[in-house]
């Protein structure tokens, strides 16, 4: 099969699949389900298809007439991983989903939106022109939003409410990036951007910060990550895994597609996003330690592992040309938190269905007994914390390498403390996932929990096996996906390099780490986080809200910014109305005037010998001369005054329209 028409098949076909799983849903919910698995695997088969293709060369396809610019995909090494990832946790999800949903309501639903999701996600990796991937980023958070909802309960509610509320508004703002760059440039392409974006001057990096805020937003940046520890929490398992595996990375990818191509490797921009992916690494981290509801715990793990991930897009901007190990260890880490995070929520997901609960003070020592769900555990643990023979310890090691690299060509105090967040980031991790696994899988509860069977079939392991599988996998054998790597260099201007993991200076940091980390979980976790009484312990509930950025600075901001644009637009409104009104007075007045002297003037003219009057057929007189020019003018100026009237009533709707759309937005916002 031509590979051009392979690229459209995987962007067209779970959009036509969605709709007739919904359909077969209807009739019959085992054939939905089989068949989204069908669609699912076929999807995957097709881009591992792609693989040879894509590795040699690039392929791209436009379709003219659609969204107004045309649909303009393109499909590169780079790109590929994003969408092999997604493929294949995807088809991994969507069979463990039709065990794990069997007691929800509203099944159809949820898998013509899951499905939806998977459509409007491989749109986004695949689009070459900025508008494509806005509108297929904006789909995506529509339909991701009914998946956080699904269980329709007030907490998920208030976390759609949250999570709906700053896609819409990062999606607003990242429209005005694009309305701006293409103002200014002319063109949305991606690849034309990167010199077109170079002749506009310094109103450049006013265009980034928008669109960075647009794509942070979904890939929890800080300060946008409020969504996230609601939004996990409160969709189901299956979803959760594919919000953190997945979607996640499409606010990734829209940050490195805006830096590292269309910026060219700006310094000041990669050192803004370098010293954001460090907050996220620590506050992340440091946030997870008092969490007692794994899958909470889970979701600032998520937004701590994506700052290794922005670490590595701000180090590739700072090491330029030589900033492979930079680039190797954030696509690394792309495929490595895609597996083992959708392994963990996978795992969660068991505990929940099978107890109802995820709170760790309800569920000690249920683990303790059940070998397969401990050792899948261990293993998802072990790859999170970097332990040498799993795959998070090959990208962790990488991104430290090009710290390093960044440190001797930069050096200076701030690279020391950079070194010391990396470390203490990766310590923060140990100690919470060393919470979760003591309190689960080795204490002896009082309750007899661990007696209690798992409510689930053995076909729902078979996807958390095989994650498994591929994490040890690529711990042992990390030049596995080295190949794909390396080729990606092409599309960042950088040479490949040879790299030897498992050095002892390598080893020695990541048991370092381990080390500290446990140091964490024993004086601090246990001592100052775990109480006892008589009978038992357990995790009290620290409350680390004095100071809220939803509460107090979003929606105050948010409020301001509803009066203030109130009165200005009020403003606005009136002004134009009275502007109107006294032109339309203006108008009568003169056209009054003409009316009035019309005769008069026509007596003059008659009168008077430089001008002759012709009296025609119908009674009528026409002009004769200059003066039948000037007063043609003064109709003119008449017929101006008239249509600016009308012009200026246009805008007065139009701004008044506008208002009411952002008034609309903003009463929903705080409602």
């Amino acid at each position: 099969m031509d590979p051009k028409v392979m690229l459209i098949f995987i962007m067209l076909f779970p959009l036509l699949g969605s709709f007739i799983g919904y359909i077969l849903g209807r009739k019959n919910e085992k054939y939905r389900d089989s068949f989204n698995i069908l669609i699912t695997g076929i999807i995957f088969i097709v881009v591992i298809l792609l693989f040879p293709h894509v590795k040699q060369d690039t392929l791209e396809v436009s379709i003219p007439y659609v969204m107004g610019t045309g649909l303009h995909l393109k499909l590169n090494a780079f790109r590929y991983i994003f969408v092999f990832i997604t493929a294949f946790v995807w088809l991994l999800t969507t069979i463990y989903s039709n065990e794990y949903l069997i007691k929800y309501k509203n099944r159809n639903r949820y898998y013509l939106f899951f499905m939806l999701t998977l459509w409007s996600t491989i749109g986004i990796f695949l689009s070459e022109n900025f508008i494509n991937l806005f509108t297929f980023f904006e789909i995506m958070s529509l339909t991701s939003y009914v998946l956080v909802i699904h269980e329709e309960n007030e907490y998920s509610h208030e976390a759609g409410y949250t999570y709906i509320v700053m896609a819409v508004t990062g999606g607003l703002i990242l429209l005005m990036g694009l309305f701006l760059l293409y103002d200014y440039t002319n063109t949305l392409d991606i690849d034309a951007l990167q010199w077109a974006v170079q002749g506009i001057g310094n109103i450049k990096y006013f265009i980034v910060s928008l669109i960075i805020i647009g794509f942070g937003v979904k890939a929890s940046m800080f300060p946008l990550h409020i969504w996230l520890p609601k939004a996990y929490p409160a969709a189901p398992a299956p979803a959760s895994a594919v919000l953190s595996a997945i979607l996640v990375k499409t606010g990734i990818f829209g940050i490195i597609v805006t830096i590292e191509i269309m910026m060219k490797r700006d310094l000041i921009v990669a050192a803004v996003v370098l010293i954001l992916g460090f907050i996220n690494m620590l506050l992340g981290g440091f946030l997870a330690l008092f969490q007692r509801n794994i899958k909470r715990i889970l979701a600032y793990s998520s937004m701590s592992q994506v700052g290794y991930i922005l670490v590595g897009i701000g180090l590739m901007g700072l090491l330029k040309e030589s900033g492979a190990a930079a680039l190797y260890g954030t696509l690394y880490h792309v495929v490595n938190h895609a597996f083992f995070k959708g392994l963990l929520f996978m795992l969660s997901g068991i505990i929940y269905i099978s107890l109802n609960t995820v709170n760790i003070n309800k569920i000690r020592g249920f683990g303790r007994n059940k070998k397969i769900l401990k050792i899948l555990f261990i293993i998802g643990f072990f790859a999170i914390i970097g332990m040498p023979g799993f795959n998070g310890f090959i990208s962790k090691n990488l991104l430290h390498h090009a710290l390093a690299e960044a440190e001797h060509i930069y050096g200076g105090a701030l690279f020391t403390l950079a070194e010391i967040a990396f470390t203490l980031s990766s310590s923060f991790t140990v100690a919470y996932m060393l919470k979760i696994f003591i309190a689960v899988f080795v204490e002896k509860s009082e309750k007899d929990i661990e007696e209690h069977k798992i409510n689930i079939s053995f076909r729902s392991i078979i996807p958390m096996g095989i994650l498994g599988a591929a994490i040890i996998f690529i711990g042992i054998n990390p030049n596995s996906i080295m190949g794909i790597l390396e080729a990606s260099t092409v599309s960042f201007g950088m040479k490949p390099m040879e790299v030897d993991f498992y050095n002892l200076t390598n080893i020695k940091s990541s048991f370092i780490a381990i080390a500290i980390g446990t140091v964490i979980y024993m004086y601090f976790i246990i001592r100052y986080l775990r109480k006892s009484t008589n009978e038992e312990w357990y995790y009290e509930n620290v409350s680390l809200n004095w100071f809220s950025i939803e509460n107090n600075l979003y929606k105050p901001l948010g409020r301001m910014l509803f009066k203030t644009s109130y009165v200005f637009l009020n403003s606005i409104d009136k002004g134009l109305v009275k502007g109107v009104v006294l032109l339309e007075n203006a108008m009568r007045f003169i056209g009054n005037i003409e009316l009035k002297n019309r005769n008069a003037i026509k007596n003059k003219l008659k009168s008077s010998n430089v001008f002759s009057w012709k009296e025609e057929k119908s009674g009528n007189y026409s002009i004769q001369g200059n003066m039948k020019e000037n007063l043609e003018a003064f109709q003119s100026i008449n017929e101006k005054l008239g249509d600016l009237s009308r012009n200026l009533n246009s805008i007065t709707y139009s701004v008044f329209l506008f208002g009411t759309v952002l008034l609309v937005c903003l009463v929903i916002m705080f409602i």
